[in-house]
């Protein structure tokens, strides 16, 4: 049986596994509780555990109330953030831009309750070539341009919508980068542009976006193990003959194993091997993306020095400026205006983000 030295943690994974298995929550003596709260909101998986512990009667009043109203405010948000989708979806349709639902749009019909599955952000797939259209069908819902990447754009829009739109699944500057498009296997949706990703491929994105995060970025959250667990014990007559060739083709076959081997060990309860206790310790080890102190060091290692970095933000490679502001393409004598104009752009749309990087990169002693 799971025996971690952490109790708030090992009684999350519990608390999960009995929310997944519809059973009933444990016994909660000598876990610190509020602990357990911020160790659920840091994980995204809050509601999720929330309704074992109700069912339960583990909360007294106090802390009853603070779980309830975050909630309340993830409900709010859930309910502006579909309300946002489903216009925007609209408008593809209408435009005829080709678009695919990636991740938690698509892997939260899997859990019990759609609710269950926390989501920071809405990721979709889209035609590429009509990118200049989707621009201003976002700019049109009050959305700006927050980052563009080599692979995708990003979207933003006050207090707490994000959508982004990928061109690519992985990006080729990245360390692991598959040849894997959601297009080829996908079917369409009647009377929409939309088409639906297949079921074996998502399965394999799921995979590679949790290697991703492992090896090349910041980190990843328990929540993968959980969506890999669903995903491998649905009604779902996969292809594995198919999984398992693109798996190798990817490289990733190990891996693979020992995520699906850390599920198994969560959620039938079995004690795990090292080199998963490792996978796990690294998924409690910050957010559900990984620790915001982890992200800035890197960049750091990778600049060499904080003005270097603080530079390459405030002024990006021309390459990125050409890619996020297309109109630079004909008229390139704007650069300089357009560097001022993200300056502006950034300060007023993302504040409190320019002041958290801030804020983290004066505790780095570097």
């Amino acid at each position: 049986m799971l025996n971690l030295q952490d109790r708030e943690t090992e009684y999350l994974l519990s608390l999960i596994r009995c929310a997944i298995k519809g059973d009933k929550a444990p016994d909660n003596t000598g876990v610190d509780m509020e602990r357990l709260f911020t160790l659920a909101k840091k994980q995204q998986v809050y509601c999720l555990v929330l309704p074992c512990l109700e069912e339960a009667n583990l909360l007294d009043k106090d802390q009853l109330k603070q779980w309830k109203n975050y909630k309340l405010s993830e409900l709010k948000k859930t309910i502006t953030v579909n309300s946002e989708r489903e216009l925007i979806c609209a408008d593809l349709d209408r435009a005829g831009i080709g678009y695919i639902f990636l991740k938690g749009l698509v892997i939260r019909e899997y859990y019990p309750k759609t609710a269950m599955r926390q989501m920071s952000d809405n990721d979709l797939a889209y035609d590429k070539s009509r990118r200049d259209e989707l621009i201003r069908i976002m700019k049109k819902h009050g959305y700006y341009l927050g980052a563009s990447t080599d692979n995708s754009d990003d979207f933003y829009k006050k207090p707490y919508c994000t959508f982004e739109f990928h061109r690519e699944l992985f990006n080729d500057k990245d360390d692991f980068c598959p040849d894997f498009s959601p297009w080829e296997n996908s079917t369409p949706v009647e009377g929409s542009s939309r088409r639906v990703i297949s079921r074996e491929d998502n399965y394999l994105y799921t995979v590679a976006h949790l290697y991703k995060h492992y090896h090349c970025v910041s980190g990843a959250g328990v929540r993968f193990v959980v969506d890999l667990y669903l995903l491998t014990h649905s009604d779902d007559e996969l292809d594995y003959a198919y999984i398992n060739k693109t798996l190798e083709e990817f490289g990733i076959t190990d891996f693979n194993a020992l995520a699906l081997g850390l599920a198994d060990d969560i959620f039938e309860d079995k004690e795990p091997t090292s080199e998963e206790l490792e996978l796990l310790d690294f998924m409690f080890s910050g957010y559900i993306y990984g620790s915001e102190e982890y992200d800035i060091e890197g960049e750091l290692d990778k600049y060499g020095s904080k003005s270097s970095f603080i530079l390459h933000r405030l002024f990006p490679s021309k390459s990125f400026m050409f890619d996020t502001y297309k109109n630079l393409g004909k008229r390139p004598y704007l650069l300089p205006f357009y560097y001022v104009y993200r300056l502006f752009d950034k300060y007023r749309h993302n504040k409190e983000y320019m002041d958290r990087d801030l804020s983290q990169l004066k505790k780095i002693k570097k």
